[in-house]
């Protein structure tokens, strides 16, 4: 049987989601503090994209970008530019809306990439940056 959150014998099951038990954990959770404020960084535009026949056009990424700042999400994953020209105008229209929310780029460490990303007016850029032996001499 599904718990019902907090206070039951299985926090981490409720009828609506499932997390990991060992995020219960007195070791894990012993020395949590956390911050007066919690700042937000979504990836869903670039991220989600990555699951398999998921594409979202330019103009959902729009409405989905203002949707996640009126939430309040303080920071944007809004795509990556160099993955087409379509995901770099969808990142440059996410950008003209002007949001609260502030809009970032995703880019492996390639200064094409880079400069793709700049290009689109955002006000940062998270880098991919290869770590895995498989990754460095096969990718």
């Amino acid at each position: 049987m599904a718990g019902k959150g907090r206070g039951s014998s299985t926090p981490w099951r409720t009828d609506q989601w499932f997390v990991s038990p060992w995020n219960y954990l007195a070791e894990v959770t012993r020395d949590f503090a956390f911050p007066k404020s919690i700042r937000f960084h979504d990836v869903c535009l670039r991220d989600g994209e990555q699951q398999a026949g998921v594409e979202f056009t330019p103009k959902e990424k729009v409405k989905l970008a203002a949707m996640l700042a009126e939430a309040g999400v303080q920071r944007i994953e809004a795509g990556m530019p160099a993955v087409s020209r379509y995901d770099a105008q969808a990142v440059r229209d996410v950008v003209k809306l002007n949001l609260p929310a502030e809009i970032f780029a995703f880019s492996r460490c390639m200064v094409e990439d880079v400069k793709r990303a700049v290009d689109t007016g955002v006000k940062g850029i998270v880098m991919e940056i290869p770590a895995s032996e498989h990754i460095i001499q096969y990718a």
